[in-house]
């Protein structure tokens, strides 16, 4: 569907899925979640007919998870990615893509800073 051209980090995720309200409501506990990655492309994206269910699992560029060997827990750590690194990736197909930034805090070291993203 796309290759991928340069990649400064080389850590990137395909096991998570978007989060959600119920995801911050089970996970981290919070009493009113906000709507998540999952809300937030469910919205972008039902103009174009794609229905919530209907969102594959991401690829969670700069997201760095990983799987203990014995246990199988995942776990969310902080980003690999500095300041400046990037990736750039070239689409193979004409394709729908929607684009979200994390709002998980540990997936941001606990602070929200703007991504900047160029689509050319």
């Amino acid at each position: 569907m796309f290759r991928l051209i340069e990649d400064t980090v080389g850590r990137h995720d395909f096991l998570l899925t978007p989060c959600s309200a119920d995801t911050f409501r089970i996970i981290y506990g919070d009493k009113k979640p906000h709507r998540g990655c999952l809300g937030n492309l469910s919205e972008a994206l039902k103009e174009h007919g794609i229905e919530p269910d209907e969102i594959p699992i991401c690829f969670n560029i700069f997201m760095h998870v990983t799987v203990d060997g014995e246990t199988g827990k995942i776990e969310v750590k902080p980003p690999k990615s500095m300041a400046g690194d990037h990736i750039i990736i070239e689409a193979a197909m004409d394709l729908i893509i929607g684009m979200t930034a994390c709002s998980a805090e540990m997936s941001n070291n606990y602070s929200f800073k703007s991504i900047g993203y160029q689509i050319i």
